[in-house]
């Protein structure tokens, strides 16, 4: 006798993604780090040197002194060359079904829109990578898929390291380690006050916020007496002594192999100043590209559809040529703790 398979009774659904990624330039580093176009390739800026110096006394009938004149630097960085593609086969233009249904086929538009999310997430999340570990460490390196460096950068920026790590509790001094780098602004016309923000994921925070110090943090109290317990009532602390506001910022990048990489380390904060007139301290340039109209600047999106060929094949581009620039390293303070 034949057999009978019956059907089972199934709901299919389709739901969000495990990790969601932001396909938007929403990220606190923009705000320090604008997205700019130059219709060039190489990136220079110059800048004057400061005024040194005080005014000499010339006296009655006397000669007044000449002073030397204000040089300058000039600063040149080329960009990363970036781009990579995804593919639509036959196959998958054939038998290709919707997520979350059993039989209805899906529509090119939306397979190309797929494709063109995932690079997009990737350029991303390439951006606040480069951006991030530049702030985190002064220098960044890009590699290619055998591991060799292929592009980077160094700038200067400022240092500190606490004498006693965060994780020791009962000793550690945050609040004088925030101290510390506030003075770091002598000479710099940079706020490491309330207008600046210090940067932290999570792990370092929670070492933060178990501090028992009584001599330190631990010995604060808010305005009802109480021992200071979250980030409100430690930035409230921070705020009465003029010191940088915390942010506490856990977000990362999924790499290839799938592990979590978060673009903060555990004990590191990152103190980003504010210049007089809340000027950025540096910018993300994107650089004049030959994929795009015109050469303009900017990054390129390119959809190939070779659909007279056997098998037909879709294409899906993306990429960018762009690079960092800061401006104010000085404004910068990059704290081991």
């Amino acid at each position: 006798m034949p057999d009978f398979i019956y059907p089972t009774n199934e709901e299919l659904k389709t739901i969000e993604q495990t990790k969601i990624h932001a396909l938007s330039m929403n990220d606190p580093i923009f705000e320090h780090f604008p997205i700019v176009d130059v219709d060039s390739h190489v990136l220079s800026w110059e800048q004057r040197d400061n005024y040194k110096g005080l005014q000499q006394v010339r006296g009655l009938n006397g000669q007044p002194k000449r002073v030397n004149a204000v040089g300058g630097k000039k600063f040149t960085i080329e960009p990363g060359v970036y781009g990579e593609f995804a593919t639509i086969d036959e196959i998958e233009l054939t038998t290709r079904r919707q997520w979350g249904s059993f039989n209805q086929p899906v529509n090119i538009d939306d397979l190309v829109t797929e494709k063109q999310d995932q690079l997009l997430a990737r350029r991303i999340d390439r951006i606040k990578a480069v951006l991030w570990t530049l702030v985190t460490l002064g220098v960044f390196t890009v590699l290619n898929e055998l591991g060799q460096t292929v592009y980077g950068g160094t700038f200067p920026v400022q240092s500190f390291t606490a004498g006693v790590a965060w994780g020791t509790s009962a000793t550690a001094t945050p609040l004088a380690n925030f101290r510390a780098v506030q003075l770091l602004s002598r000479g710099y016309s940079v706020d490491f006050g309330t207008r600046a923000k210090a940067y932290m994921n999570r792990v370092t925070f929670n070492k933060l916020v178990q501090n028992l110090n009584a001599n330190d943090l631990a010995g604060r109290r808010t305005s009802g007496l109480n021992s200071v317990l979250n980030l409100t009532e430690i930035n409230a602390i921070l705020a009465g002594e003029g010191l940088p506001m915390i942010v506490v910022y856990d977000e990362g990048y999924l790499n290839d192999a799938g592990t979590f990489v978060p673009f903060i380390a555990d004990d590191k904060v990152i103190v980003i100043g504010a210049r007089p007139a809340n000027q950025p301290v540096g910018d993300y340039a994107m650089t004049r590209n030959a994929n795009n109209p015109n050469m303009e600047a900017g990054a390129y999106m390119k959809v190939v559809d070779d659909e007279d060929d056997v098998p037909r094949l879709i294409t899906v581009h993306d990429g960018h040529n762009g690079g960092p620039r800061i401006y104010f390293p000085s404004a910068i303070v990059r704290m081991s703790v």
